[in-house]
């Protein structure tokens, strides 16, 4: 015998909606900002810069040779535009008990400041000095392990690159990850009580070293994954907690992440990158991924590109890369992160719409269009380039 009484059981709902976590963005802390005081309309800011005077020594009584100076003009044009827009209907609105509107609003405008964080620190790529394992007594070329037997190393060699520049005076910041900020507590151990337990404004965690560090989970990563045979089914690629398989057929939507080998390794290269991207060429060479792994592959940044042996991945953060090919020769190499470091206020950023909502009404309905946005501009001027220092790691050992 038994009761049915389920029926009579009362459901609930939570007073708030689950929490999202999303990055936090450093990049106002580390960028000028003043320069969108000057751009109150157009889509250009002109920063020219002069020639050196020449000095030579003047002897009583003879002509001075003059000589010609010059000018060079640079420019920061705003021409990204960034949107993720959505819509609620007005019964939708009404009938929820959250205020969905604001919940997701508020997510897009995280999301769009973690697209400005990550193009500012992208800037990485104009240092006017990049660092390496050469660097440090290691080897020329290759990036840096890190561990605390070089932390000191890797700090020294950036001050000592930057007070070669005569970039003598500013505010010194630099960028670490979660996995260098770890190395770096380490090395403190117990000379330092209260370092890098909390995490402050615009990611700062405390100074040593002559830096300021900043915790940012938007470090530039690379690496190569190298395919040169046509994967067996069922090999496996995974990015960021995100598994991607190789199928000689995709076995339907409902199996997420597969990816079309297509005969060769070159039309595998094609499909996975088309897989990472979302190209929109769902169920004809790969199937989607759940809303969740998109959201994993989507805000660390992650794009593709495809060769016939090899597809190139570049992304954002403590980037962990692995594969289960068959082929033994197939696998990820040149697993690469850059910290930055330099002078606070060497990258100009303009915004000249900060992340905001706009709310347009949908026309045949009764609802809203909401759309977050954001306009902005960023630039790293010839005369900052070295304010700035571009360290290279090896991260081919993370896990």
């Amino acid at each position: 015998m038994a009761n049915t009484l389920t029926a009579f059981n009362p459901a609930y709902w939570t007073p708030a909606m689950q929490k999202t976590f999303l990055k936090e963005s450093v990049a106002l802390g580390i960028a000028n900002t003043e320069l969108r005081a000057d751009l109150k309309n157009g889509d250009t800011l002109h920063k020219p810069y002069g020639s050196y005077p020449r000095v030579q020594t003047y002897t009583k009584g003879t002509d001075i040779t003059v000589k010609d100076i010059s000018s060079t003009d640079e420019s920061l044009t705003v021409n990204t535009a960034k949107v993720a827009s959505f819509y609620v209907d007005d019964i939708d609105r009404i009938q929820n008990k959250y205020d969905t509107i604001s919940e997701f609003a508020n997510i897009a405008q995280r999301q769009l400041n973690n697209v400005i964080d990550q193009a500012v620190i992208a800037e990485y790529s104009n240092a006017g000095t990049t660092l390496d394992d050469g660097s440090i007594g290691g080897t020329a070329g290759n990036g840096i392990v890190s561990s605390t037997g070089n932390i000191s190393d890797i700090f020294t060699a950036s001050g000592r690159t930057l007070n070669a520049k005569k970039r003598l005076g500013g505010d010194r910041f630099a960028l670490v990850g979660p996995r260098l900020l770890e190395k770096i507590q380490l090395y403190v151990g117990g000379r330092e009580t209260g370092f890098g337990e909390e995490v402050g404004d615009n990611g700062m965690v405390g100074k040593r070293f002559g830096f300021s560090l900043k915790l940012s989970n938007n470090l530039p990563f690379s690496a190569t994954c190298n395919i040169a045979t046509a994967p067996s089914n069922g090999d496996t690629v995974v990015i960021n907690d995100v598994t991607f398989t190789f199928r000689t057929s995709l076995t339907g939507s409902a199996t997420l992440g597969e990816v079309l080998i297509g005969g060769s390794a070159s039309a595998a290269n094609t499909n996975l990158a088309k897989a990472l991207n979302d190209s929109g060429t769902v169920d004809t060479h790969y199937s989607a991924l759940s809303a969740e792994n998109r959201q994993l592959i989507e805000e660390v940044g992650i794009v593709a590109t495809a060769a016939a042996t090899s597809t190139a991945v570049t992304g954002y953060g403590d980037i962990v890369v692995s594969e289960t090919f068959t082929n033994p020769t197939d696998a990820w190499a040149s697993q690469l992160q850059y910290s930055l470091m330099g002078i606070n206020g060497a990258i100009d950023l303009v915004t000249q719409v900060a992340p905001n909502v706009e709310f347009r009404d949908a026309q045949l309905r009764l609802g809203k269009y909401v759309h977050p946005w954001t306009l902005y501009g960023k630039k790293t001027f010839f005369r900052m380039k070295d304010n700035l220092v571009a360290v290279k790691f090896d991260v081919s050992s993370w896990v």
